[in-house]
């Protein structure tokens, strides 16, 4: 286990029970030695069956949603873990946005943040420099409108030049999620990947990339790389799962998941 990394996962809520489940299982899919869950304590029992390699660290919760006073479980369990996903299914509660905001100074391993994650990181003045590691930021485009003030037509119509004036400026990888999903360090390399399908336009797909790129990160694979890798196994997981199903608009986040192990054994 320990020469594979562990991938350590704060992320779900009573709203978004199945983020932690399927951000958990990609990183497990894509290599990491071990998974380590934390969420709210009521959304265990619904999940320890669908993941039992995991372990799990059960979080102090306000109405189903992550509380400021888990900031010390999250604190006191991460001395084996070798990387960070922050963001999948937390939900938008003031609580919530106060235990990242306490948390962020003590991240000392790589992270990848996603989903509300980066709503909340925004909201916090000078996150960009709190981070001591590069991070991995995976918004799609609304939350990328959210982290700089553009507007969505801004960020559509001029996506490689967004994702790379923010990589620089923040100085950490963006992945701008979407059809040709764009990733960009902060060193000026940027890469498109050459992807457009429905089927990626899923309720829970997000979860899977960012669960993909954490445990890439967790086995070592530096930021940059590991977007790149995460993002292009997770379209191809996209497009093997609309050609199994012969359509798209029945592949579910479960369908490209599944879709991952197939993806690598082509690629070995």
């Amino acid at each position: 286990k320990g020469t594979f990394g562990t991938a350590f996962v704060v992320a779900g809520s009573t709203s978004y029970t199945g983020a932690a489940m399927f951000a958990g299982k990609a990183a497990y899919r894509i290599g990491a030695g071990l998974v380590t869950l934390a969420v709210p304590q009521p959304l265990h029992a619904s999940l320890a069956g669908h993941l039992p390699e995991a372990t799990w660290v059960l979080l102090p919760h306000e109405h189903g949603f992550i509380s400021e006073e888990a900031v010390y479980y999250v604190l006191n369990n991460l001395d084996r873990a070798t990387a960070f996903l922050l963001g999948p299914g937390l939900g938008d509660k003031q609580t919530t946005k106060i235990f990242l905001e306490q948390i962020l100074p003590s991240i000392e391993i790589p992270a990848v943040f996603d989903a509300d994650g980066l709503r909340h990181l925004s909201s916090i003045r000078n996150w960009s420099n709190i981070l001591p590691v590069t991070a991995v930021l995976t918004p799609h485009p609304g939350e990328m409108s959210v982290m700089t003030g553009l507007s969505r037509e801004e960020i559509q119509s001029n996506r490689e030049e967004v994702a790379a004036k923010y990589a620089k400026e923040w100085g950490h990888v963006v992945v701008l999620k979407g059809a040709f999903t764009v990733i960009a360090s902060p060193d000026g390399h940027c890469c498109i990947i050459p992807v457009a399908t429905p089927a990626l336009a899923r309720a829970g797909t997000g979860d899977v990339l960012a669960g993909l790129i954490v445990g890439l990160r967790a086995q070592g694979v530096d930021a940059y790389e590991a977007a790149v890798a995460g993002a292009f196994i997770h379209a191809q997981a996209g497009l093997y799962a609309a050609e199994i199903l012969g359509n798209t608009a029945s592949v579910l986040a479960s369908d490209v998941l599944d879709a991952v192990s197939d993806i690598l054994s082509e690629l070995e």
